[in-house]
């Protein structure tokens, strides 16, 4: 990309005076990997019956490393992300035949710089898209990944044997790309999958209620003195009932969460509620002691289900959680769970 400069002109007049050069132009040009990493690689997924098209199926993150090298310092790029066109969300069997899933973004990407040379100036969203600004620090080169939360989702087709390893992801300029980058037009990179992933059929519980609610105690000041602290735990399960079974295949049940985090708190859910307490949150913990994060990588274990369809709900734990100094007032916080099975 050409940076902007001014070009100056010197009359040729005599005594040697002569037009001055422009100065070179800055620019930047990258190159992509040719695999983009999907993580954390599922062992399979099982497909309910009951999915509707657009239905969660699994959740993490599609990351493609990149290398620009630019020409001087203040060269700058702009690139994005986005959910693509059909050809390129549609994901293919082994066999190369539509398997009835697909994938989409779910969410803000990150660029990670894994080597100096240039810096993130800039990132916006545009409805499902995402657009990033890069300038160099330096001549050189800079290294780096796009990581950008995903979801593979139920198709429209019928569901397939499983989830081929080399799935294309458009790359490059022009076309419905899911990543933008000054690369040649048509690059591709294939989603990097050690092996297939078996897709199943079946399976998937009901919840009943749906809406959970889950009831803090009142708690003092007091027990909330130091950022960091947290009061009131209370356990909760999600009510998993009626879970098909599977022949002779156990599966687990798993939750990913969506909420507004505190800035700076990014596993405590903000406070809502009217006349609000002050500098606390709510903060949910799984049964690792892990605390839940917002977005579709976050998924947390919330079961297992038996071979004949018995379930076992894992437990969570609901609690209060001090970003600062904490004044009285109530306390309301609100979490949307979607549960996928593997």
């Amino acid at each position: 990309m050409n940076g902007r400069w001014a070009a100056r002109l010197a009359l040729a007049l005599p005594g040697g005076l002569h037009a001055a050069a422009a100065p070179a132009a800055r620019l930047m040009t990258c190159t992509a990997g040719s695999f983009a990493l999907l993580t954390p690689a599922p062992a399979r997924i099982i497909v309910p019956a009951a999915t509707a098209p657009g239905g969660a199926l699994w959740g993490g993150t599609v990351s493609v490393s990149f290398s620009c090298t630019s020409t001087a310092k203040g060269a700058k790029l702009g690139g994005g992300s986005s959910e693509g066109g059909t050809a390129q969300a549609a994901m293919v069997s082994s066999s190369g035949a539509p398997d009835g899933v697909s994938m989409v973004s779910a969410g803000r990407p990150a660029l990670v710089l894994s080597s100096p040379g240039c810096a993130l100036t800039s990132l916006a969203q545009h409805a499902k898209r995402w657009t990033f600004g890069l300038v160099s620090t330096a001549a050189g080169t800079c290294r780096g990944s796009l990581v950008v939360p995903v979801q593979l989702v139920r198709g429209s087709g019928a569901v397939g044997a499983d989830v081929a390893a080399t799935n294309p992801l458009g790359l490059g300029i022009g076309g419905a790309n899911w990543v933008v980058f000054p690369t040649r037009r048509g690059s591709t990179a294939s989603v990097g999958l050690s092996g297939p992933v078996p897709l199943l059929a079946g399976g998937g519980c009901t919840v009943s209620p749906v809406a959970l609610t889950v009831a803090l105690p009142t708690v003092s000041v007091a027990a909330l003195a130091t950022p960091g602290s947290s009061a009131g735990a209370t356990a909760f399960r999600f009510p998993l009932q009626t879970c098909q079974a599977l022949p002779a295949t156990p599966y687990s049940v798993y939750a990913s969460w969506s909420f507004s985090a505190v800035a700076g708190y990014p596993s405590v859910i903000a406070n809502s509620a009217a006349g609000p307490a002050g500098h606390v949150g709510v903060q949910i913990v799984d049964a690792s002691g892990a605390a839940v994060l917002s977005g579709p990588s976050g998924s947390t274990l919330a079961g297992n289900v038996s071979a004949s369809g018995g379930v076992a709900a894992q437990i969570y734990i609901a609690r209060y959680f001090a970003t600062g100094r904490v004044t009285p007032g109530a306390v309301r916080a609100t979490a949307t769970y979607t549960l996928t099975y593997q």
